[in-house]
């Protein structure tokens, strides 16, 4: 019989194969250890519009060798064309759907591949408050397998079903995660964040999934498609959704970080929020903050969000974080030039500061930029 492919933890610590199901003790593992087998079972889900441009990113994870992939139905529910992106950056365009819950929120998807790792899913029957839990998913969609670490807040009832209420952080592009016990097995699903709380976050159980990984009949993305109205983005915003936004101007269209350069200091909120629409989150910033943040999604598709700093004191624009799909440092070397003065973190990042111009380039230890700050 062909080795399972199961995601295990060491064996003094979990697991003893029997068969085809997994024998687990109740032994606990660390954040690092979950880190360490788990991430390579998390995907990130890219979604892309009529002409193949990514425009939406969500998270998901792998249940079986051969590709099944369970995420958010709201992640794929908009979308047509979908990208699914391995931990090791191996790419699958083929993406089809399993089966969905739409009222649970939860899809099996599927791409064509053989002998993958996969992750242990646990009992969410026996989840409890105060439980410790921990997230792996990717943020934004940009920062890949980000790990955080909460506990279960509360268990609330929904519309014929239950869901958890987690302290664990998460964001847009987290939806569709795998959220973890102390045992490293998945206990449910990261679903949406409330954007006007502090760190109110919501997870699927896990065990509404179970019925639906013995689905067979493969179909197209294409035929799960729910063209999404107005009224249903602008309440999709908390968890996935693009609201719409006004006609977008055509200097902006060319660079839409020109464009909001100009804005820099001249900008109100209500200015920002005539031209780029609804602000999808806000943070207060602490009393020894100088400006408080609101995140917007680029309407011109060129960054995946855009994050404005308005001034506490008159409420003008004064600083922006643009996150970028796929840039480089020497893409910004060329726009920019290479006159900056470089610091380098812990982790591996670089924060190259201009010091000719009021600009900073966050990038990775692999020269990914990770951010674009102007001030």
């Amino acid at each position: 019989m062909k080795p399972s492919r199961l995601l295990s933890y060491p064996p003094l610590l979990v697991v003893t194969l029997c068969s085809l199901s997994v024998c687990q003790v109740d032994t606990k593992v660390t954040a690092g250890e979950i880190y360490k087998k788990a991430s390579p079972a998390v995907v990130l889900i890219e979604l892309r519009d009529q002409k193949g441009d990514v425009t939406a990113a969500g998270s998901g994870f792998l249940v079986s060798s051969d590709g099944k992939i369970l995420t958010n139905y709201h992640v794929i529910a908009h979308y047509k064309q979908a990208t699914v992106r391995l931990a090791n950056k191996d790419a699958y365009d083929e993406v089809g759907v399993l089966d969905i819950d739409k009222r649970k929120d939860i899809a099996l998807i599927k791409i064509r591949a053989v002998d993958l790792l996969y992750l242990a899913l646990g009992k969410s029957a026996s989840v409890d408050v105060g439980d410790t839990v921990f997230s792996l998913s990717n943020p934004l969609g940009m920062l890949e397998n980000t790990l955080s670490q909460g506990i279960i807040s509360g268990i609330r009832l929904g519309d014929g079903y239950r869901y958890f209420q987690i302290s664990a952080p998460i964001s847009h592009g987290s939806s569709g995660g795998p959220i973890f016990n102390l045992q490293g097995e998945v206990i449910g699903i990261a679903a949406a964040t409330l954007e006007e709380g502090q760190n109110l976050n919501f997870a699927v159980p896990v065990d509404y999934a179970k019925g639906m990984l013995t689905a067979t009949l493969l179909r197209s993305l294409e035929s799960v498609y729910d063209p999404e109205s107005p009224k249903k983005a602008d309440a999709a915003v908390a968890t996935s959704g693009v609201p719409t936004v006004p006609k977008i101007p055509e200097d902006m269209k060319a660079s839409s970080l020109v464009y909001l350069e100009k804005k820099l200091h001249i900008w109100s909120v209500q200015d920002a929020k005539d031209e780029l629409g609804d602000s999808i989150s806000y943070r207060e910033g602490p009393p020894s903050s100088p400006a408080d943040i609101f995140t917007f999604n680029d309407p011109t598709k060129q960054f995946r969000v855009l994050e404005l700093s308005f001034s506490k004191v008159d409420m003008k624009l004064i600083g922006i974080f643009a996150y970028p799909w796929n840039a480089t440092w020497d893409q910004c070397k060329q726009l920019w030039g290479d006159n900056v003065r470089t610091m380098k973190n812990a982790d591996g990042t670089k924060f190259h500061l201009y010091k000719d111009r009021h600009l900073n380039v966050l990038v990775d230890k692999r020269g990914t930029v990770l951010s674009v700050g102007l001030y």
